[in-house]
């Protein structure tokens, strides 16, 4: 009987012992997926503030196309109405 209580005890004390590695190494994975996600995100803001630079880049760049093409639509016009001529000077009416 105390044979077994000893057994059953040096067993339980393994166990604790296999436990407890298990609970360290758990924690030392835990602390590097975390240093992971931290990177992540980091690298998910960067990301997220490269793409709304670009976006703003090509909002800007839209814009001036479409002043370009009202500007030579302008000018098309005025030349057809006869109020521009050839050497992009300005005709005077009066």
């Amino acid at each position: 009987m105390k044979y077994k209580t000893l057994t059953k005890s040096r067993k339980l004390k393994v166990s604790k012992e296999k436990l407890e590695e298990h609970s360290r190494r758990l924690q030392g994975t835990i602390a590097e997926l975390e240093g992971k996600n931290y990177y992540l995100e980091r690298r998910g803001r960067v990301l997220r503030r490269i793409i709304e630079d670009y976006q703003g880049q090509v909002r800007i760049l839209e814009g001036f196309a479409l002043m370009i093409f009202i500007l030579e639509q302008l000018m098309v016009g005025l030349y057809l109405l006869g109020l521009f001529d050839g050497n992009n000077a300005c005709v005077t009416i009066f």
